[in-house]
C-alpha cells in the first residue's frame, strides 16, 4: 500500500488526532505460555474480561512496518472439522482485543464459524508501534488478512470481511483493493469520515476526508449486508441505508428500529440475519 500524498499525510495526521480514541491503558498484555512452545496468549488485566485459551495469538508485521497483534478464534464442530467461514472483525473506536475477544469467541460459536480479531497500530499493545491513522488501519487490515491465508491456513474465498463503526473504513478500503473474499459485512458504517458529521453533505474534496466508503463500496462486488440501527446517535442511519444501495451486489440490509450505536448487537434480528447472510455465501 503506497503513503499519502503531503495533502494526504497532513489530512491523516489531523484524522490520527479526532478520529481515534484506543483505551488507556490496553485492557490486556500478551503474554507467553511457559511451556517452552512459545506460544502466545492474551492476558486481560481488566475485571469481568475473560481468557480465551482457545485463541491462537500472533504478532503480524505490516506493509508500513508496524507490529499488531492478531488472535484467531476457531470453532470445530462435533467431529472436530474446522468451520469454513472466517469472519476477519475490524472493531470499533474505544475498544482493543483484549474487549473485544470474548466478544468474538461468543460470535464464533453462535453462527459456527472462525474469527480473526486484531489491533489496529496504535491500539491495545500496538500501541508501541505508533499512533493510529488511516493509512496504517489499511496496512493493518491487509497484513491480518495475509496471516489468516499464511499461518491459519484459511482460503481468501472463505473469509468475510466485517467493519464495525470506524471499522468500516478498512474494511471497504480491503474489499475494494483485495478481491476474492466471501463476503462484507457493514455493522454501524460511515460513509465517510466528514460525513459522520454532516450526512446530507453533496460534495467534499476526497483529499480532505478519511475512509471514503461511498467511492469505494462501488468497487466491491461481493454480496455485502449492512446492519444499521434506526436510532443511531453517532452515524446516521441513512449512512447505511446509502451504502447498501450503493454497493452492486449488496443484500436487503438490516435496518433495525429503535436500536442505537451501541446496542444494535441486542436486535432480535441481528444474528438471524447474519446467520441467514452466511449460509447463503456458503452455498
Amino acid at each position: 500500500m503506497r503513503g499519502p500524498g503531503p495533502w494526504g499525510r497532513m489530512v491523516d495526521g489531523i484524522a490520527s488526532r479526532l478520529a481515534f480514541f484506543p483505551p488507556t491503558p490496553p485492557s490486556y498484555t500478551v503474554e507467553e505460555h511457559k511451556d517452552s512452545t512459545g506460544q502466545l496468549y492474551i492476558q486481560p488485566v481488566e475485571r469481568g474480561y475473560q481468557r480465551v485459551p482457545s485463541a491462537r495469538v500472533h504478532w503480524l508485521q505490516t506493509e508500513q512496518g508496524n507490529r499488531i497483534i492478531t488472535a484467531f478464534v476457531p470453532f470445530f464442530d462435533g467431529r472436530g472439522t474446522m468451520a469454513r467461514l472466517t469472519i476477519l472483525y475490524s472493531h470499533g473506536n474505544a475498544v482493543d482485543l483484549g474487549q473485544m475477544l470474548p466478544v468474538y469467541r461468543d460470535l464464533g460459536r453462535l453462527l459456527r464459524v472462525n474469527v480473526m480479531g486484531y489491533d489496529y497500530t496504535g491500539y491495545g499493545c500496538c500501541s508501541s508501534s505508533g499512533g493510529p491513522s488511516v493509512t496504517a488501519t489499511c496496512s493493518d487490515v491487509a497484513a491480518v488478512l495475509t496471516g489468516l491465508e499464511t499461518l491459519h491456513g484459511v482460503k481468501r474465498k472463505d473469509v468475510v470481511l466485517y467493519g464495525q463503526s470506524v471499522g468500516s473504513g478498512p474494511t471497504v478500503w480491503l474489499a475494494s483493493q483485495r478481491p476474492g473474499v466471501a463476503g462484507v459485512v457493514l455493522h454501524s458504517p460511515m460513509l465517510s469520515g466528514v460525513r459522520v458529521f454532516n450526512p446530507n453533505l453533496k460534495y467534499w474534496p476526497a483529499w480532505a476526508d478519511i475512509y471514503p466508503n461511498h467511492l469505494l463500496v462501488k468497487k466491491v462486488d461481493v454480496p455485502l449486508l449492512v446492519l444499521h440501527g434506526t436510532a443511531d446517535e453517532v452515524i446516521d442511519v441513512s449512512a447505511g441505508r446509502r451504502l447498501a444501495e450503493l454497493a452492486p451486489a449488496a443484500v436487503t440490509p438490516l435496518l433495525a428500529e429503535g436500536f442505537d450505536h451501541q446496542n444494535l448487537e441486542a436486535c432480535p434480528e441481528y444474528l438471524p440475519r447474519l446467520k441467514e447472510f452466511l449460509q447463503q455465501l456458503q452455498q
